[in-house]
């Protein structure tokens, strides 16, 4: 390395860490080349790396350089998700990962998928990123240029996310300690029919000797959740089914309200478990759910990404980060002793 570049990259981390503050005095070329060593051209050029990359500006007279008020951002970082169509839950993840980079004075750049995946990630490699975060997006190609990380699923060179599977065991576990052993699932993931949260459900199950558990899992579609319908898959179930595990809280959610709608009190009749701790579901009817901590997904994959940026490392990333099981008595109670829900007469039948 020059030793221009190495005196710059030296000054910058000092301007970085706070060490030399906005509007210090920067050492002149004169006692730059005195320190280092070197001549009054080679410290010049150091000087001017620096007003280069905007981290100083020079005074008339003698007021020297000295560091620029604000700093400017050390890099951008991309990320590529579904914010408008995913909702609340990508959002609290993006404010994770923009309290990181702000931190470190990065910035978020934030993409809103796009087909197709190809082109779309070769305009974010040109849009002048120093890295990428992406959630349920497909990974960039094998040719981008810069560190990735996937955050919330575990495809990817590197990935952040949250232990599911151990989420459904929690779930499943809950259910039995309270009695319930006809049990169902219900789930809008089409692509994912046994993903690792429903897997972690059904080999508790099974693990508590209850046989081929998988055959209780009802699919409804991703685009619409029509809680009369899925009630009526329910209610057609032998044995009769006493509580149910739902893919996401949103699920959880328009069930328990129509339930409510038709006389059925929960959970002293009918008990139900949701995913993912949605903060707008919660504020309208407190439910059991399993929490992801997404804004904690957000902050360590960027952190760990920024890493990456500033170590010029590739180092596998692969963080399976611990979930808790919250609201245990709000929506799950004991089973019914016969295995029946209650109904009021007038809407027994949903109408």
């Amino acid at each position: 390395m020059k030793k221009e570049l190495e005196i710059a990259n030296e000054l910058e981390t000092l301007i970085r860490s706070g060490k030399l503050p906005p509007e210090a005095k920067i050492p002149s070329e004169y006692e730059l080349a005195e320190q280092y060593g070197i001549n009054r051209k080679t410290a010049n050029k150091a000087v001017a790396k620096l007003e280069e990359r905007g981290l100083i500006y020079r005074t008339r007279g003698r007021g020297g350089s000295k560091v620029v008020p604000h700093l400017p951002f050390r890099g951008v970082i991309a990320y590529r998700l579904k914010l408008i169509s995913a909702g609340v839950f990508c959002a609290q993840i993006l404010q994770g990962a923009q309290q990181a980079a702000s931190s470190r004075n990065y910035a978020i750049q934030y993409y809103e998928y796009e087909l197709p995946d190809r082109e779309h990630w070769k305009k974010i490699e040109n849009s002048g990123i120093s890295g990428a975060l992406y959630s349920i997006s497909a990974p960039p190609p094998e040719d981008f240029p810069f560190p990735s990380i996937n955050v919330l699923h575990d495809f990817g060179e590197n990935f952040v996310m949250s232990d599911d599977y151990s989420g459904g065991r929690q779930a499943a576990e809950l259910f039995l300690s309270n009695g319930h052993v006809n049990i169902a699932a219900v789930s809008n993931n089409q692509g994912q029919s046994l993903n690792s949260r429903l897997s972690g459900f059904m080999d508790a199950l099974r693990e508590a000797g209850i046989r081929t558990p998988e055959k209780r899992l009802i699919m409804i579609p991703s685009w619409e959740i029509n809680p009369r319908a899925l009630w009526e898959e329910i209610r057609k179930m032998t044995p009769s089914v006493t509580g149910i595990f739902c893919f996401s809280d949103a699920i959880a959610l328009q069930l328990i309200l129509h339930l409510g709608s038709i006389g059925v009190k929960i959970p002293q009749d009918f008990s139900v478990c949701g995913f993912g701790n949605m903060r707008t579901v919660n504020n309208i009817f407190p439910i059991t759910t399993v929490e992801q901590f997404p804004e904690n997904l957000g902050y360590t994959a960027c952190t760990r990404l920024i890493e990456q940026i500033e170590n010029r490392t590739r180092e596998t990333i692969r963080i399976c980060s611990p979930v808790e099981l919250i609201n245990p008595r709000a929506t799950v109670g004991p089973a019914r002793q016969a295995g029946q829900v209650r109904t009021s007469r007038r809407n027994q039948s949903g109408s």
